[in-house]
């Protein structure tokens, strides 16, 4: 379901969750309103055509005078007030929610391709270390991108999810081949194994100057491994000749 839609009467446009404001509103209004999640807001027409009807559009540089509209904001179980007036001229109605879901959309082009294995690769038995890797650096990383004339940053750092056919391991280390041994896995029966990893990026975004917000939507990678497990075979070992 959208969270704005828009309205024929005098509310131009409404909706809940954050919104972000022209960089015409000062900016601790702006941090407000785009980090409430559970708020309401309403775009009003500002001019009402009419003789007794006056209107400032052109003193706020507002070319259109039916772009010029009054900003209402409801925060938490608060009252709605009227925090500023702005222009839709040059300006796109944008939500959290269309931020982030441009993030989601995006964000496998700026991060590492995840390229995850396990040594070894053939000849894999039982009761003996798997050692693995995400093929994925740690590291934070961060990027900008363009959001409806808005410059977005977002920052990412990875986590690891590994489920060893029913084992699950999570860990901020990326694993390598031996002797690293941040991401190993002990089977004890034999069979094809399928391991699965999910590495999760979690960060925060800033738009513009503002304040850092979390991004609450999931940027996920996913792939799969299937190892062949052999099992490994006891053998008597005798001290000597005619001691067996």
């Amino acid at each position: 379901m959208p969270d704005v839609f828009a309205n024929p009467d005098h509310v131009r446009y409404e909706g809940s969750g954050g919104l972000i404001l022209p960089g015409s509103v000062d900016n601790n209004t702006r941090n407000e309103v785009i980090r409430c999640r559970g708020c309401a807001w309403k775009l009003t027409v500002a001019c009402v055509p009419g003789p007794e009807n006056y209107c400032d559009a052109g003193i706020r540089g507002c070319p259109g005078l039916i772009d010029h509209m009054r900003v209402w904001f409801r925060p938490l179980n608060g009252e709605w007030k009227e925090v500023d007036r702005i222009c839709l001229t040059n300006y796109e109605v944008t939500t959290l929610s269309d931020l982030e879901n441009r993030i989601v959309e995006n964000f496998e082009r700026y991060v590492p391709e995840q390229v995850a294995r396990c040594w070894p690769v053939e000849g894999a038995i039982t009761n003996l270390p798997l050692i693995c890797q995400s093929g994925q650096r740690p590291d934070a990383l961060r990027w900008r991108i363009p959001v409806s004339g808005f410059m977005v940053t977002i920052t990412t750092a990875p986590s690891w999810i590994w489920d060893f056919h029913g084992s699950s391991l999570f860990t901020r280390k990326a694993g390598g081949p031996f002797p690293n041994q941040e991401i190993s896995h002990i089977f004890s029966s034999s069979g094809v194994k399928s391991i699965n990893v999910v590495t999760r990026w979690t960060g925060y975004f800033s738009v513009d100057s503002l304040e850092p917000a979390a991004i609450e939507r999931e940027l996920i990678q996913r792939s799969l491994i299937n190892i062949i497990v052999g099992q490994a075979k006891a053998r008597l070992h005798c001290p000597g000749v005619g001691q067996c």
